[in-house]
């Protein structure tokens, strides 16, 4: 049995043998960041063996391994304590600034409300508890989540209406109906907020300006150019308009259109092509021809034309139709009676004879 155990010290000294040491000596000290655990070796290389493909890669692992001791070495060397049996070494802050990989986060944006608070000055309230004694129960109910709305029907099961109240809408349909509208507001309220850290638009209400359109935010133009549009709204343009708040009416002017005068110093070239072209204009007295007032005059006069002869072809088969019992039925002009063919100025009845008066 002390043959074995001799044995097998023996063999566990021959590989420590084989092992390197931990004390690695560098002509010149590695800057070492215990904080980033970072390790900078400044001493020189040697190119001969980088160069060399058959020493290449034990020279770099040898390096690699000496310089990794050093960092070791220098962990151990810290001040240590003892945390539920475990041994604990405290790190010093980094000394290297190295690049993040990603950039720093951007901080929540506040909300409307946090920023009228941070400006007032407004503390915000402890947190609320979730249990509360009510005095018309005599029982703890819940302010919020589970079981609030079981309480809020035992406690409002008999709603007193005032006279001014809508006879037609009872006091539990009012309190659903205000309850939406609260959520609803609140619901808005948040899209809104979202809204504002993302930089989208959102509908706004009355006049929509230019910076209400584009990404900016409201700002005293805005307000400003309100101001112009309303006053300048009416059918006076403003005219007799109330004035506006001290501030507004300096700025809020009334814009019309102005007159553009030409300069007196112009260049006399201009000058002189404007006074012939005055001159030219007054002395052509040739009639301009407008070709499109001539061919809708022409198709004009052509329509006129053709509901003239149409007129005139309806009177005329009016009048043939007119002439049927003509001559043939009656007598020619001499005064008489007669029936039949030829009696024509004698009075009487049969063929062409009959009586009559001469």
């Amino acid at each position: 049995m002390g043959d074995v155990a001799a044995a097998v010290l023996a063999a566990e000294a021959e590989r420590e043998k084989n092992l390197p040491s931990i004390s690695v000596d560098k002509p010149i000290e590695l800057d070492i960041d215990l904080g980033n655990l970072l390790a900078v070796d400044n001493n020189q290389i040697d190119n001969s063996k980088l160069a060399d493909k058959s020493t290449r890669e034990s020279f770099l692992l040898d390096l690699a391994r000496d310089n990794t001791q050093l960092l070791i070495n220098s962990v151990w060397s810290l001040p240590t304590t003892r945390v539920e049996e475990v041994v604990v070494a405290k790190f010093p802050p980094p000394t290297t600034r190295l690049p993040r990989e990603k950039p720093l986060p951007v901080p929540k944006p506040m909300t409307k409300w946090e920023q009228y608070a941070k400006e007032k000055g407004i503390v915000k309230k402890k947190a609320k508890d979730r249990m509360v004694w009510d005095e018309v129960v005599n029982k703890w109910v819940p302010q919020f989540g589970f079981k609030k709305k079981q309480v809020e029907d035992e406690k409002n099961w008999c709603i007193p209406i005032k006279e001014t109240a809508d006879p037609n809408l009872t006091p539990f349909d009012k309190m659903e109906e205000d309850k939406k509208e609260r959520k609803a507001k609140n619901e808005l309220q948040r899209l809104r907020n979202i809204a504002r850290t993302k930089k989208v638009n959102v509908p706004t209400v009355g006049v929509v300006t230019p910076s209400a359109a584009s990404t900016k935010t409201s700002t005293s133009e805005d307000l400003q150019q309100a101001a112009e549009i309303v006053k300048s709204s009416t059918a006076s343009h403003g005219k007799f308009q109330p004035s506006l708040n001290k501030s507004l009416e300096k700025r809020a002017k009334v814009k019309g259109k102005k007159r553009k005068f030409e300069s007196n110093t112009m260049d006399s070239n201009v000058e002189k092509e404007r006074n012939l072209g005055i001159l030219e204009s007054i002395t052509n007295k040739q009639p301009r021809l407008d070709i499109n007032l001539a061919v809708r005059k022409d198709i004009n006069q052509e329509e006129t034309d053709r509901s003239e002869e149409k007129k005139q072809q309806k009177g005329k088969g009016k009048k043939k139709g007119g002439k049927k019992g003509g001559k043939g039925s009656f007598g020619g002009k001499k005064k008489g009676k007669a029936f039949g063919g030829g009696g024509g100025g004698k009075k009487g009845v049969g063929g062409a004879k009959g009586k009559g008066k001469r």
